[in-house]
């Protein structure tokens, strides 16, 4: 993940935002979040080991080897899991490394998929819709054909691949799942974002490739998404048994969210494909860029403040500038869970956001109504409200 990002000199001044006509929270919902699930690598390393191996690979000595460990420091991580040893991956071909994807992906998707379908207590015959997200590999047929046969889907599904949108992906993966719940009241939509960050760690000693190798991380997250038609009709049974079950209540009601582009921003968040892997690019304009625009927008797209933010723990200072501009206090446990999935996991791209989601939910504070807030190429700022069910 190198950088190929020149910093601009003058910032444009910060964009005006036009109030929707619907306020994002407002729209009547249409599908509602039934159930998570998750998955890692079994691979799981301290973050001072991996980055010790990491400046003995890329060979970092004196300034160079400085500046790593303090961006180490900085991460505020203290384990990440990976598909394999980072010896295995840095010194791959943009072709080896796909190839090593569409190995591992779809297994580790597999175990997230079945997590939350055991846990919305659902058949997999009921699944009607299937939307892949990932913007660390590409092949086809992909993950989203081989887990038709994985998790024994029916072989009509609606499938659909969200790519390459970066750590928002799992928001706009959500937005789908509640478009086609939307348009077939018997819809049940499986969500899986899978993210194999590691497999782009590459040989190259630029600071945006050492920020990128000390926070990315791999991991998969699931999301059932149903219309409330088919979860109040739908048969009493649990999915691998033919004996009743209790019905699984919905998580909350999803509603369609709101997106801001920062167009003056647009060079410091960015995937590139090379030779070597995908280069990304994260400069320290990001966080103070975030700072600048979020407050405006949310208080725009949201007049009425959530009781909780589930914020995408893109590195330690993008929490910091959401939370200042949105003058939160620090010791908040919707924050709290932000920092444990970042300390514990590392940024897993698309999929980690949905990791606060379920660690803030078992906290005693967890409120509804919530807003998830993720952020991406673009430089984008991505949002989606969560509700009480009307269900429940």
């Amino acid at each position: 993940m190198t950088a190929i990002s020149s910093q601009s000199a003058q910032r444009a001044k910060p964009s005006a935002h036009r109030r929707p006509n619907t306020p994002a929270n407002k729209t009547p919902a249409r599908a509602e979040l039934l159930s998570l699930g998750f998955a890692t690598p079994e691979l799981c390393q301290p973050q001072v080991q991996i980055c010790a191996e990491i400046a003995d690979l890329l060979e970092l000595k004196d300034k160079a080897l400085a500046r790593w460990n303090r961006i180490v420091r900085g991460s505020q991580i203290d384990s990440r899991h990976a598909v394999q040893p980072i010896a295995r991956t840095i010194h791959l071909s943009t072709a080896q490394r796909m190839q090593t994807y569409a190995q591992l992906a779809p297994p580790l998707a597999q175990r997230a998929c079945q997590h939350a379908v055991e846990r919305a207590r659902i058949a997999p015959e009921d699944i009607t819709d299937l939307i892949v997200v990932s913007c660390t590999g590409f092949s086809a047929p992909g993950v989203d054909a081989e887990l038709i046969t994985r998790l024994s889907l029916r072989p009509t599904v609606r499938r659909s691949t969200i790519g390459f949108m970066g750590c928002f992906g799992a928001i706009t993966g959500l937005r789908a799942a509640a478009g086609a719940c939307a348009l077939d009241p018997n819809a049940i939509a499986l969500v899986v974002c899978v993210e194999l960050c590691s497999l782009h760690i590459r040989a190259a000693s630029d600071l945006n490739n050492q920020i990128a190798s000390a926070l990315f991380s791999d991991g998969a997250a699931a999301a059932i998404v149903a219309s409330p038609n088919r979860i109040n009709h739908r048969p009493n049974r649990a999915h691998n048994s033919t004996t009743s079950a209790p019905r699984r209540q919905p998580i909350a009601a999803i509603h369609p969210g709101a997106s801001l582009l920062i167009p003056e921003a647009a060079a410091d968040m960015t995937w590139t494909i090379t030779d070597s892997g995908f280069a990304m690019t994260l400069t320290r304009d990001v966080p103070p860029a975030i700072e600048r625009q979020i407050g405006d927008f949310l208080r725009q797209a949201y007049p009425d403040r959530p009781a909780s933010y589930i914020i995408h723990p893109g590195g330690p200072g993008i929490l910091t500038a959401v939370q200042r501009s949105l003058d939160l206090p620090s010791n908040r446990s919707d924050l709290l869970a932000a920092r444990h999935i970042l300390r514990h996991h590392g940024n897993m791209s698309s999929s980690t956001i949905l990791f606060v989601l379920d660690h803030a939910l078992k906290l005693p504070a967890a409120q509804l109504p919530a807003l998830l807030l993720a952020f991406g190429p673009g430089l984008t700022i991505e949002s989606l409200s969560l509700s009480p069910p009307p269900s429940s």
